[in-house]
């Protein structure tokens, strides 16, 4: 495994930590539909990312890499779901289940040569996802983030990352 990937398994650990701790500080001012859709949200793109990654990692062995990425998406939906109620944990848990095995589907049906654009694809559709979450999250609470409201800012993240993971290793093989 490519130093690009353990980079790409830390920033999605750092980022969904961001969301998860931002969630549970503010879960009295977020109403349930927006808490909902943070679990979701939260449960599957992480578990679409991470699963890829372990279907990747455990080519050949669909069960591990299914279990395992079931297991981060359904960990990660479910705890932002008890920040709310048991209604907002079943949708993260079903959300995070769904997204792991879908993800660890997906690393195991891929050739070997499309490994790379399809896992930097997938982190940038995390990475916009949170954005995005993180977004809502702000709408919700009437929070003015001057540092993500202006699109710049937000294609400077994303080209920060896509060229951080270039120099660090073009390819994953």
């Amino acid at each position: 495994m490519g130093t690009a990937l353990y980079l790409i398994l830390l920033s999605i650990s750092c980022l969904s930590i961001f969301i998860i701790t931002k969630t549970i500080y503010y879960r009295e001012k977020i109403n349930q539909m927006t808490g909902m859709m943070i679990a979701m949200t939260l449960g599957m793109s992480v578990g679409l990312a991470v699963g890829l990654i372990f279907g990747i990692l455990f080519s050949g062995n669909f069960f591990i890499a299914a279990v395992l990425g079931m297991l981060v998406g359904l960990l990660i939906g479910s705890v932002v779901g008890l920040t709310m109620n048991l209604m907002v944990v079943l949708d993260g848990l079903q959300s995070g289940l769904m997204g792991g095995m879908m993800g660890a589907m997906l690393g195991e049906m891929i050739a070997p040569e499309s490994y790379d654009p399809m896992v930097k694809i997938m982190f940038f559709i995390y990475l916009g996802t949170i954005l995005i979450l993180n977004r809502t999250i702000n709408d919700e609470l009437n929070h003015q983030s001057k540092m993500f409201n202006n699109l710049f800012i937000i294609v400077a993240v994303f080209m920060f990352f896509f060229i951080i993971f270039e120099l660090i290793n073009p390819t994953f093989h």
